[in-house]
Formats: C-alpha cells, structure tokens, sequence
C-alpha cells in the first residue's frame, strides 16, 4: 500500500512573508490558513476549518515541504 502525498502548497515569497510575520498557520489536510496565533514551529494545532489536528506554523510548513514558493506574475 503506497500513501499519496499532496503537492505543496504555491505561494509567493511577499505572501509566505506575510504569513510568517502574522503568525499565521497553514492546515496540511484541507490547505486553508489561520490567522495569527500560531508559533512558527508548531505543529497538529486543531484546525478550524475541517476539525483536523494538521496546523502547522508557516516555517515548519516550509522545513516539511508542504509550501512551495513560487515566481511572482507581475514581475
């Protein structure tokens, strides 16, 4: 039996910069943000959206692999 992981999730640099200055958390199960509140290494903090312990802080989203930057279009 094989598990399936999800692709990251696309953000760009300015957007990941937000996030992580705003403390913000990113759910690993429905993808969906929080606002604030959430340390940056955290990790199965409850998420408020589907209910899931798969809140993580945006840093430790990125060391996971589960963000991935992305180029800017309006550059």
């Amino acid at each position: 039996m094989t598990t399936e992981k999800n692709s990251p999730t696309s953000l760009t640099e300015e957007e990941y910069l937000d996030h992580t200055e705003a403390y913000d958390g990113i759910c690993l199960s429905c993808h969906s943000w929080t606002a604030g509140g959430v340390e940056p290494d955290a990790e199965e903090y409850t998420c408020d959206d589907c209910g899931a312990d798969a809140v993580c802080g945006a840093e430790q989203a990125m060391l996971l692999g589960e963000l991935e930057i992305v180029g800017d279009d309006n550059e």
